[in-house]
């Protein structure tokens, strides 16, 4: 009975003192993930400059005549306000008899215009217009919008409809575009934060990772 006594005050002191077992400091691993896409070789030997196209690198002043009046909205003393400006494409592309145009004011929005043969613009998409490409397929728009916690982005199709053009969205990035070229094949890549699509000459779609690139998702997977 002494023992006893004895044993289950040893016990309770010790509960008190904490001089129970400690598991050892060893660090927890985690099976090795991989990333979710096959990695490719992206080629980055553009396709040369066509002369059906307007950048705002080497043509401001001929990109300036493709002006369009746009509607910026902001917040201010008073709530929500407007104000409209005369915005300057970041580029432009001919087709259907006039210029298809692409503007990007980050936050502040962007869109997607037609200008006819006769100078009057016309919307075909409010988003932030990043690259036009003429393709064999088709006329394709990468557009999107890295701001503070939102990541988005877009791919249309854009067709001609005798002097006029008809847009559809191919379909949704899973972020913001980062960078995107045709190269001289006709295939478009168009790098987010978690990968590469590429659309391929024959129209297919090819989610992969472009070897030497970093992406930032994947940056602490190795």
């Amino acid at each position: 009975m002494q023992i006893a006594q004895t044993v289950v005050m040893l016990l309770s002191l010790c509960l008190l003192l904490g001089c129970a077992a400690k598991a050892p400091d060893v660090p927890l691993v985690l099976p090795a993930q991989t990333h979710p896409f096959a990695e490719v070789d992206c080629t980055h030997a553009e396709a040369p400059v066509d002369a059906s196209k307007l950048t705002y690198k080497n043509d401001k002043e001929r990109l300036k005549a493709l002006s369009h009046q746009a509607t910026v909205y902001s917040y201010g003393k008073n709530g929500r306000e407007s104000s409209v400006i005369t915005q300057t494409p970041q580029v432009a592309l001919k087709m259907a008899g006039g210029w298809l145009t692409g503007s990007d004011r980050g936050e502040w929005g962007g869109e997607l215009m037609f200008v006819d043969g006769k100078g009057a613009a016309h919307k075909v998409v409010k988003d932030n217009i990043d690259e036009i490409y003429a393709t064999k397929n088709g006329v394709i728009v990468v557009a999107g919008l890295s701001h503070m916690l939102t990541s988005r982005g877009n791919v249309y199709l854009v067709t001609e409809k005798g002097e006029s053009v008809g847009v559809s969205l191919l379909f949704g990035l899973d972020a913001a575009p980062e960078d995107s070229w045709m190269t001289e094949s006709g295939e478009v890549f168009i790098n987010t934060s978690y990968g590469a699509s590429i659309i391929r000459a024959d129209g297919t779609l090819q989610r992969a990772l472009c070897k030497k690139h970093e992406y930032s998702e994947f940056r602490d997977w190795d």
